[in-house]
């Protein structure tokens, strides 16, 4: 067996792994440039009223009603991988990784961001 066949069938396994790492990283950067987002508008209130309602009527648009949905789904997703890996740092559930990133990360948080987007997207804009 050639030595590329080796390392092929060594890392297999690992898409459930890798799949998360990249999902959790990349939430981070999404939710890290909300967090700059949502400080500069803050900022706004430190110009007095009129600045922040202007700041704040620009978030009325359609757009960010669902740009507001994503987030909410960011954040879940998030949240419930950072939990998943939580557990497997502390040395547990080495064994069901795959089954606690399929079931608990995305299918609790599909159920989550259900019961959560779908009245964010009745509310009005």
């Amino acid at each position: 067996m050639s030595a590329l066949a080796v390392q092929v069938r060594k890392y297999r396994g690992q898409f459930t792994g890798m799949t998360a790492h990249a999902l959790q990283r990349a939430t981070g950067l999404f939710l890290l440039v909300y967090l700059f987002l949502h400080v500069r508008t803050i900022h706004e209130l430190s110009k007095g009223p009129a600045a922040f309602n202007a700041a704040l009527a620009t978030f009325h648009h359609p757009l960010f009603k669902l740009l507001e949905i994503a987030l909410f789904g960011t954040v879940i997703l998030h949240a419930l991988n950072g939990v998943r890996i939580t557990i497997l740092d502390l040395g547990l559930g080495h064994d069901r990784q795959r089954r606690m990133f399929w079931a608990y990360a995305i299918g609790l948080g599909a159920l989550l961001f259900l019961a959560g987007a779908i009245p964010l997207f009745l509310s009005a804009v």
